[in-house]
């Protein structure tokens, strides 16, 4: 770990945060974190706001990672990961006996000792700088090149680091979950939280208006009542790891909230890198899975939702070119009697779908209409379309499957989407939509679910609607004229 003119040394605090001696801090450095069988090459640089905290005669100083990784817990949230523990101690006893389960499974029937990840000391032994608690690295001094022990303590606790993933050993060492990342063998720990917390860190993105959408409209949060079902829509649009299927996450969010003991981990970290990266594998001798309550069980069993079958179905966002690639227009026919539907971008018709595979659609709270042509989509690179894809898992005005003709034809147009769910209320903006257009509205099918009538349009609370694009005081009856349409029909739901 040198610079140009020196040997320097360095704890890795946080991924972002390095700890060295004063004259190391003051100038970039390049460290290497080793881990298991590589190095990873670091370039930092002096930490300008902590280190005008130190002492005028400290002996310690701090460096910053330049382009440090940033850990997610939501795909919108991201923080630091703590690698080690601060100790107020600057004589520690004799290292602790492992007690975390990790390390005992792992080393059970082994007398071989094992080095902490962290550059920490061996299990069982003695280091006048650090020590090691099962995994967990405690740091008391700060080893200076003249062999001098510099106590961390009493001065690292009052310069001011981050309160957030700086972990101490008095405050944080018993309650401080550990979490490991098994591709890469790394392990770091995180600040505990409640069952509470990490239901009100969901309950945030059920409230959010640009994922909840304005009254009237649909969204991944609307099309749900309860809060694993709420839960389960959010997961899929902010999975740090790529939008994994809605429907799985039905069963492994109710296993989090029903842990006993709670973990102490937000959601995706006890997915991915606590307890839950493991639930529905089958034990590998035995082969079975767990037993688990079945009435926790989603749409899919558990036997669906191994980790490894989980992990590789996602679902493919679509950014702004994709979406554009696939935004029509609509336009009548010749003689007015049909509605035609062609790409905006290239102006060609949309292609002939078949009565059990229509196409997908999605139709956005600016009224623009995208289709999905899924004879043309490539399931083989981007696996199932799924109405999530097309709006990133925004609001929408409506979602559902058209069914085409040749020369862009629109045959009909359903509300079927898991996702979004719509009621009466989409087709009733869908078609004052076309009204506008001046488009035949009769030219074809409005495939709406049994149990929708007019009744629904005067049960509806139209004035509570916040739908810019349209006219509330309209829209009811709109509604009960396309119930009434001759071209209302009706799918199994």
């Amino acid at each position: 770990t040198t610079n140009i003119n020196s040997f320097c040394k360095g704890m890795l605090l946080r991924d972002d945060i390095i700890l060295t001696t004063h004259e190391c801090s003051q100038s970039t450095t390049l460290f290497f974190e080793s881990t298991r069988g590589s190095r990873v090459f670091l370039e930092a640089t002096p930490h300008t706001a902590l280190n005008a905290n130190m002492g005028l005669h400290s002996k310690l100083g701090f460096l910053q990672v330049k382009d440090a990784p940033w850990h997610y817990l939501f795909l919108d949230q991201s923080v630091r990961r703590a690698r080690m523990f601060l100790s107020l101690r600057s004589h520690p006893d004799i290292a602790d006996v492992a007690d975390d389960d990790d390390y005992n499974n792992s080393n059970k029937g082994s007398s071989r000792s094992s080095s902490s990840s962290s550059g920490g000391s061996t299990r069982g032994s003695i280091s006048p700088y650090i020590t090691c608690k099962g995994y967990r690295p405690i740091v008391h001094n700060f080893p200076l090149p003249n062999g001098e022990m510099v106590p961390i303590g009493e001065e690292l606790l009052t310069v001011g680091l981050p309160n957030e993933n700086i972990l101490w050993e008095h405050a944080d060492l018993d309650t401080a979950p550990a979490l490991r990342n098994d591709d890469t063998n790394e392990r770091w720990w995180t600040n505990a939280i409640t069952l509470k917390e990490g239901e009100a860190t969901f309950q945030k993105y059920f409230d959010a208006p640009e994922i909840n959408g304005p009254e009237g409209s649909l969204s991944i949060v609307r099309a749900h009542d309860g809060f694993i079902g709420k839960a389960s829509g959010v997961c899929e649009s902010f999975d740090p790891r790529g939008h994994r299927g809605e429907a799985c996450f039905y069963n492994y969010v109710a296993r989090w909230r029903d842990q006993k003991p709670f973990s102490g981990m937000h959601f995706f970290d006890w997915l991915d890198y606590g307890t839950g990266r493991s639930l529905f594998e089958r034990n590998k001798k035995k082969n079975f899975l767990p037993d688990l309550n079945d009435d926790m069980v989603g749409q899919i069993p558990d036997e669906g939702c191994v980790k490894k079958k989980f992990n590789s179905r996602t679902v493919h966002f679509f950014n702004d070119t994709e979406r554009q690639e696939h935004e029509i227009y609509l336009s009548p026919s010749e003689h007015g009697q049909q509605v035609i539907a062609r790409y905006k971008q290239s102006d060609e018709v949309v292609g002939p779908s078949s009565h059990d595979h229509p196409h997908l659609y999605m139709f956005d709270l600016n009224k623009q209409m995208y289709i999905v042509d899924k004879n043309l989509w490539d399931k083989e690179n981007y696996g199932a379309i799924k109405h999530t894809a097309v709006l990133a898992g925004r609001p929408a005005l409506s979602a559902g499957e058209a069914y085409f003709k040749k020369d862009g034809v629109i045959w009909g147009i359903n509300y079927s989407s898991g996702h979004y769910r719509p009621k009466v209320t989409a087709v009733t903006m869908m078609y004052q939509w076309m009204k506008d257009q001046g488009l035949n509205t009769s030219a074809f099918n409005w495939v709406a679910r049994k149990q929708w009538s007019t009744k629904d349009c005067y049960e509806t609370d139209w004035k509570s609607f916040e739908i810019h694009a349209f006219d509330v005081r309209v829209l009811e009856k709109t509604c009960r004229e396309v119930t009434k349409s001759p071209t209302w029909t009706f799918k199994d739901d």
